[in-house]
């Protein structure tokens, strides 16, 4: 039985799937399996996971989502640690080795996130020679769900927890894939403590379209944020509560933002309903006014 399964979701992934196995297939730390959830591919990403052979794990299924494609590859597994990996990102090989190190000195803890760098697909030759140290990070460690509530810290390709914790924490929702790993994470983070590696292990690649995605209809963020507060209140385990202040500064900024992008370049009448709102009855009016004339600037005068 290996000791870390290594769970990735891909769904229409052939161009980058392959980049993304080599990284992980080349940890320093062998005893892991690989498994590729493919989700409905209609492109090659079933023959570009099998062309690895017996490297790779390929469990093919209706499509479904991330979130069930994650799940459905954890169940298929058996190993003491699950390590997560979306099918565009890189691993720097020593990864799951100092992720090993850390779950090994802190026996306590069951979940283990890393930094990372935000990647445009450029050579990734000078990241994936430094070697690490394995640093923890204390800000972002222990009992941390009064700051997982402030906003998701943690990337899911960095992320690494022990099978006892997603057998006591139950499946990822599969509602909606904006929230669903946030969900996760803080729904986890009522039960255990967290440890964050401070240095970076993984490349998050951006895709230049990501800017044109279509806007949600709801503010699926702040929504699971009130769903999330009024179901744990703000308190971690340890009685530790979430600053105040900077609660209620991101809870304004996620609703202007989701206000500017429907007046800029979505539905004019859920971006001026919502700026309403923070007008009549939120906080800093007077930013609010200067960002929907801006949004209204942009949707009269859009760039070309």
């Amino acid at each position: 039985m290996p000791r870390v399964s290594v769970v990735i979701p891909a769904y229409n992934a052939a161009a980058l799937l392959g980049e993304t196995l080599e990284s992980a297939l080349k940890s320093s730390y062998q005893d892991l399996e690989i498994i590729v959830v493919n989700d409905g591919s209609r492109d090659e990403t079933e023959a570009v996971a099998s062309r690895f052979g017996s490297r790779v794990r390929v469990i093919t299924q209706k499509n479904a989502g991330m979130s069930a494609s994650r799940n459905r590859g954890i169940r298929a597994s058996d190993s003491e640690f699950i390590a997560l990996l979306d099918s565009d990102d890189i691993w720097h090989p020593e990864k799951i080795k100092c992720q090993i190190a850390a779950f090994k000195n802190h026996p306590n803890h069951a979940f283990c996130f890393t930094e990372f760098d935000s990647w445009n697909g450029g050579p990734a030759s000078e990241f994936l020679s430094k070697s690490k140290s394995g640093a923890i990070e204390p800000s972002l460690s222990g009992w941390i769900y009064h700051k997982l509530l402030l906003t998701n810290w943690s990337l899911p390709s960095s992320m690494m927890l022990r099978r006892g914790a997603w057998t006591e924490t139950g499946p990822f929702l599969c509602d909606d894939q904006q929230t669903d790993d946030w969900e996760y994470f803080v729904r986890a983070s009522q039960r255990y403590q967290f440890l964050k590696l401070a240095e970076s292990f993984v490349l998050y690649r951006q895709h230049p379209n990501s800017l044109s995605r279509k806007i949600p209809a709801k503010n699926n963020t702040e929504l699971m944020r009130d769903k999330l507060i009024a179901r744990y209140g703000t308190a971690s385990p340890d009685g530790t509560k979430a600053d105040g202040t900077e609660l209620e500064r991101r809870r304004y900024i996620g609703w202007r933002n989701f206000a500017d992008a429907h007046t800029t370049r979505g539905s004019l009448g859920t971006g001026l309903g919502t700026f309403g709102k923070l007008l009549l009855g939120g906080p800093r009016r007077g930013e609010s006014m200067q960002r929907l004339a801006k949004s209204l600037y942009r949707r009269a005068f859009p760039k070309r």
